[in-house]
C-alpha cells in the first residue's frame, strides 16, 4: 500500500510539472508565433487553467515534502503526548477542510456539466475539464492527510517531519 500511494503522489507531482512544462511551451509558442504572424486560440485561458491544475495537483506532494506552511515553533516546545494530540487535532482539522472544499468543488463540477458551461474564449473548453483538476488535487491532498493521521496513530514518524529533516542536513 505503501508503495501505491507514494507512486500516487509521484504521478501528481508529474502531472503538475507536466502542467508547468505546458505553461512554458504556450508562452514560448505564442512568442514566437507573434514573429511569424500566427497565435493559438485562448492561449491566455489555457495557461490559466494549466496554472490552476499545476497549483491543485502539487498539494498532496508538496505537503508530504513539508512545503506547506507550518508553525513548528509552538510545537517544539511542547511535551512529546502534547506535540502528538497537536499534531492528531491539526490533521483532523486539516481533513474537515479539505473535506470540505472538495465537496463544494465537486458540486461545481457537476453543475458545471448539468448547465453546459463553457469559457468564454475562442475555443469552447468545458469548465468541467479545468475544475475537475482542482478535484483531484483535492482529493489527492485528502487521500495524503489521512495517510498522515494513519502514521501518527501507529506512532511512525510524519513524511513531512522527516523531509524536514533531511533538509535541515543538507544545509
Amino acid at each position: 500500500m505503501r508503495l501505491l500511494l507514494d507512486r500516487f503522489y509521484q504521478l501528481c507531482a508529474a502531472l503538475s510539472a507536466l502542467c508547468l512544462l505546458s505553461i512554458c511551451l504556450l508562452v514560448i509558442s505564442q512568442i514566437q508565433g507573434r514573429f511569424t504572424g500566427w497565435t493559438i486560440p485562448s492561449s491566455n485561458e489555457m495557461a490559466g487553467y494549466m496554472v490552476l491544475a499545476a497549483t491543485f495537483l502539487a498539494l498532496a506532494p508538496s505537503f508530504r515534502l513539508g512545503a506547506h506552511i507550518r508553525v513548528k515553533l509552538v510545537i517544539e516546545r511542547l511535551p512529546a503526548p502534547l506535540q502528538r494530540l497537536f499534531e492528531f487535532t491539526s490533521l483532523l482539522l486539516a481533513i474537515a477542510l479539505v473535506g470540505y472544499a472538495m465537496w463544494w468543488c465537486i458540486e461545481l463540477v457537476r453543475e458545471s456539466i448539468e448547465y453546459g458551461d463553457v469559457s468564454t474564449g475562442r475555443l469552447r473548453i468545458p469548465l468541467a475539464v479545468p475544475q475537475s483538476a482542482m478535484v483531484a488535487g483535492l482529493l489527492a491532498l485528502l487521500i495524503s492527510l489521512i495517510d498522515c493521521l494513519i502514521a501518527l496513530i501507529r506512532g511512525q514518524a510524519l513524511p513531512y517531519d522527516q523531509a524536514r529533516g533531511l533538509m535541515d542536513e543538507r544545509e
